[in-house]
C-alpha cells in the first residue's frame, strides 16, 4: 500500500492555514453497492451470487497562484475498493495518483504519477453512474476469466478499455498545449511503464521498457450541438502500438459517444514465446458506443463495449443499462443492469461465461 503519496497531499490540504496565497480543494466520496449476478450453467457454481463492494475516494488540491498567468499546483487522487471476492479483473483495494501541474500562458507540464494526455483527452460512450463501460467495475461483480488480476499478477487476453490506459498511473511528465480553435494537443513520456492496469500481454515486459504517448482534443459548438473528439497514439517501446479514437455529441440532455481503440506489433517488438513470433493477446482491437438523457437530477444511459484479440478467441462483449439519481449534492442513488459475455481459446468453462448483474448503488460525497 502506497500511504506517503496520499498522507503528502493530506498535509497540503491544511496549507491554507499556513500560507494565504495557497488556494486549496477537496472532495470525499464513499459509496457502498450491492449486486446480484446470474451466471450461465455450469459456470455459476464458481462464483457467488451475491456481491457487496464499498469504494472511498479522496481528491486534495492545492494550488498557488504566482499572478493571473502562471500557477503550480499540487494534486493528489486515492481509491479504496474493497472488492476483492471476485478475482478475476479485481481492481484490488488501493490506488492513488499523485502529481505536480505547472500552468503557463504556453500550456501545462505535469509530472507524477496520473493518466497520459491520450486518455486524458479521450471521450466515447457517456458514462452514467458508478459503473462505466470502460475499464468497468461490473467485473467486481462478474468474473470475467479474460481480465485477471490477482496480487502482483496480472493477464489480459483482451483490452479492457478504448482508452490507452496501459501504463495505468505511471511515473511521467507530460506537456499540453493551450487551446486554440477548439483544439489542444499533448505529448506524454513514461520513463518506465510499471503499470498493471491495461496490459494487453499476459507475459509482455511493459514494466522494464519506456514509453511515449501523443494525444490530440477538439471541441466544437456545431448548429446547436456540443461536438468532442479525441485522437491518439502510444509507443510502448518493442512491446505494442496502439491507435484511439473517440467523438462524443450533446444536444439538450441527449449525449451520444463512441470511441475505438487498436493495438499492434510489428517485427522490432520482443517475440514472447516460441509457439508464435508475438504473443497473441497483444494485438487486438475494442470499441465502444453509447446513448445517454439527463433530465434534472435524472440521468440514464445504455452502452455497449466489444473486445477481441486478433489472433485468438478471446472475445469480450458487455451491455449495460444505467440510472442514477442526485438526490442532494451529498447523496447519489444508482441502479446499473448489465450482460457479459466472454469467450476463450477452448470449451472448458473457465473460458466461456455469461451472465447478468443488478447492482444498487449509494453514494456519499463532501
Amino acid at each position: 500500500m502506497k500511504i506517503l503519496p496520499v498522507l503528502s497531499v493530506l498535509s497540503v490540504i491544511s496549507a491554507e492555514a499556513l500560507a494565504a496565497p495557497v488556494d486549496t480543494d477537496y472532495a470525499l466520496s464513499l459509496g457502498g453497492f450491492y449486486g446480484y449476478a446470474d451466471y450461465s450453467k455450469p459456470y455459476s457454481r464458481l462464483h457467488k451470487q451475491n456481491n457487496f463492494n464499498s469504494v472511498l475516494n479522496l481528491y486534495g488540491r492545492a494550488t498557488y497562484e504566482y499572478n493571473q498567468d502562471y500557477a503550480t499546483s499540487l494534486i493528489g487522487y486515492a481509491a479504496i475498493d474493497s472488492a476483492k471476492k471476485v478475482e478475476n479483473y479485481s481492481q484490488g483495494i488501493w490506488g492513488e495518483e499523485i502529481y505536480m501541474a505547472q500552468e503557463t500562458p504556453y500550456g501545462d507540464i505535469l509530472l507524477g504519477q496520473n493518466s497520459n494526455v491520450a486518455y486524458s483527452f479521450a471521450v466515447g460512450a457517456p458514462n452514467v453512474g458508478s459503473y462505466h463501460i470502460n475499464n468497468t467495475e461490473l467485473v467486481n461483480f462478474m468474473a470475467n476469466p479474460n481480465w485477471y488480476k490477482k496480487g502482483h499478477r496480472a493477464s489480459y487476453k483482451t483490452l479492457n478499455s478504448t482508452y490507452i490506459n496501459t501504463d495505468g498511473a505511471s511515473l511521467k511528465a507530460s506537456y499540453v498545449t493551450p487551446q486554440y480553435a477548439g483544439i489542444k494537443l499533448g505529448a506524454t513520456y513514461i520513463p518506465e511503464t510499471y503499470s498493471q492496469s491495461g496490459l494487453v500481454a499476459k507475459k509482455a515486459s511493459y514494466k522494464d521498457e519506456s514509453a511515449y504517448v501523443l494525444g490530440a482534443y477538439g471541441a466544437w459548438d456545431v448548429l446547436g450541438y456540443e461536438l468532442e473528439t479525441s485522437l491518439g497514439f502510444a509507443d510502448y517501446h518493442k512491446n505494442d502500438k496502439e491507435y484511439s479514437a473517440g467523438i462524443s455529441i450533446y444536444r439538450k440532455g441527449w449525449t451520444l459517444g463512441a470511441s475505438y481503440r487498436q493495438t499492434k506489433t510489428d517485427k522490432k517488438d520482443y517475440a514472447i514465446n516460441k509457439e508464435s513470433l508475438f504473443d497473441a493477446y497483444r494485438e487486438g482491437r475494442a470499441y465502444n458506443i453509447g446513448l445517454s438523457y439527463a433530465i434534472g437530477p435524472f440521468t440514464t444511459g445504455i452502452a455497449y463495449f466489444d473486445s477481441k484479440a486478433d489472433n485468438s478467441k478471446n472475445h469480450d462483449k458487455i451491455i449495460s443499462f444505467s440510472n442514477s439519481y442526485q438526490y442532494n449534492k451529498n447523496i447519489t442513488f444508482s441502479l446499473t443492469a448489465a450482460h457479459l459475455q466472454s469467450r476463450g481459446e477452448d470449451k472448458e468453462i473457465q473460458n466461456n461465461s455469461k451472465g447478468y448483474a443488478f447492482i444498487l448503488g449509494l453514494e456519499l460525497s463532501i
